[in-house]
């Protein structure tokens, strides 16, 4: 599997390119936002940034790319208890969110146990393929 946090926005334009998907002004400022946020974000986030860099864009183009770039596995979708979804690139290192339920920060973090563990036990217990999983921390 290939790992794109590492990679810059014009080395993943590129691979992206190598696939046949071509590059647009709007995917190219969806992966800097991303890869530069220390947070994963949120459409109405990566709308305010768009309009800031003057690029014209709505809910549903965001969501298109959106919706590509998870295909691709260039990034992820996150949900953090907020009724929205958030996105990130696709993490080369497996990790989780804590989010402060009073000023809504969120932060990465990455777990000391390994859930691989208990991913097979669940998937030899229930005869249940886990397919992914999600752990997150609230609190303040």
């Amino acid at each position: 599997m290939r790992y794109y946090s590492n990679m810059s926005s014009a080395n993943i334009i590129a691979t992206l390119a190598a696939k046949g998907l071509r590059q647009t002004k709007l995917r190219v400022l969806l992966l800097q936002a991303l890869l530069n946020s220390a947070k994963p974000l949120s459409v109405k986030e990566i709308l305010a940034i768009a309009a800031k860099n003057k690029i014209k864009a709505n809910k549903t183009s965001v969501y298109r790319q959106l919706l590509t770039l998870k295909n691709e596995r260039v990034v992820r979708e996150v949900q953090l208890g907020e009724n929205q979804k958030r996105y990130e690139i696709f993490p080369e290192n497996h990790h989780h969110h804590i989010v402060c339920l009073d000023c809504g920060q969120i932060e990465d973090v990455e777990t000391e146990g390994d859930l691989t563990g208990l991913e097979k036990k669940i998937a030899r217990e229930k005869r249940f393929e886990v397919q992914n999983h999600s752990l997150e921390f609230f609190g303040i």
